[in-house]
């Protein structure tokens, strides 16, 4: 982990403290040394605890836990460098950087990481809170778009699975998403199957579909039936669908026919194709 810090505080609640630190998800308590006392005429004994940490927002949890307790003053961070300071006097910004500034061995071991203002994300949550590709409260564009192309909105993710009946419940259940329709295909033509469908009678009539529609809100995920002995050699998630508008989706085909890309779907109101990289896109018009 790229920082360490040695944070001293009353013996009486270090395992409070202990508590805190581990339950940031790259935090931990690696070493700890308790009693002792904080001077030879001082009656209150102290814990040393040294902190291990990925990120530094244990410290934000901390001052959090120090504003909640009655503890006050005498939690204090042991620099490297020799001094010592008093969280107390900080407020956890200042904190943050004179940890990020007490970290010697980086010189040498691993990158120096100087930036402690995270970018913001909508919400107001720190880039380290969110997974990875979340949009930042900034409208700006670090590089802007080469051409105009208008998209919509992500339609749906198709996902390619084994057990349809399966994944069905999971994602109903894990999501809360309900069936939009389930539908298989006949002579060539999609056919929905009626609501009140039942996956054990299917086993004995065989009808069963080929796919499921599933929406909470604004998210659907389309489940696509690979069957129970289909060996996955091709991605999992089957293609990830967008509104377009019909102008835009006649220049995307243009586009995408000239470059030879692999085509698998081609109709007056949706185009299919892969791209370069691997990744199946369907456009769909919405207009």
């Amino acid at each position: 982990m790229p920082y360490r810090f040695v944070l001293e505080v009353p013996d009486t609640v270090h395992e409070e403290v202990k508590v805190v630190v581990d339950a940031v998800h790259d935090a931990r308590v690696v070493i700890e040394r308790h009693p002792r006392p904080q001077s030879p005429d001082s009656p209150q004994s102290y814990a040393e605890l040294t902190v291990a940490c990925h990120s530094l927002d244990v410290v934000d949890e901390i001052y959090r836990w120090l504003a909640e307790s009655a503890v006050g003053r005498g939690v204090v961070i042991d620099a490297y460098n020799g001094s010592r300071v008093e969280l107390a006097d900080y407020d956890p910004r200042a904190v943050r950087r004179m940890i990020q500034g007490d970290q010697y061995w980086m010189e040498h071991t691993v990158p120096r990481i100087r930036n402690v203002d995270l970018p913001m994300m909508e919400g107001g949550a720190r880039v380290a809170e969110v997974p990875y590709g979340g949009r930042l409260s900034s409208s700006a564009l670090a590089v802007p778009a080469e051409s105009h192309v208008e998209l919509g909105a992500v339609d749906a993710i198709a996902v390619r699975v084994r057990d349809l009946a399966r994944a069905e419940a999971f994602y109903r259940d894990f999501f809360g998403m309900g069936v939009a329709y389930r539908a298989r295909r006949e002579d060539d033509r999609w056919r929905f199957l009626d609501a009140d469908f039942d996956w054990t009678a299917s086993i004995h009539d065989g009808i069963v579909p080929e796919i499921v529609r599933l929406e909470n809100g604004p998210v659907a995920l389309v489940l696509i039936n690979a069957g129970m002995g289909a060996v996955m050699h091709e991605n999992r998630v089957a293609y990830v669908s967008v509104t377009v508008s019909s102008s835009t989706l006649a220049r995307l085909r243009g586009r995408a026919l000239f470059a030879n890309y692999t085509v698998l779907e081609d109709s007056p109101r949706a185009f299919r194709f892969a791209d370069p990289f691997g990744v199946t896109w369907q456009l769909v018009v919405n207009d």
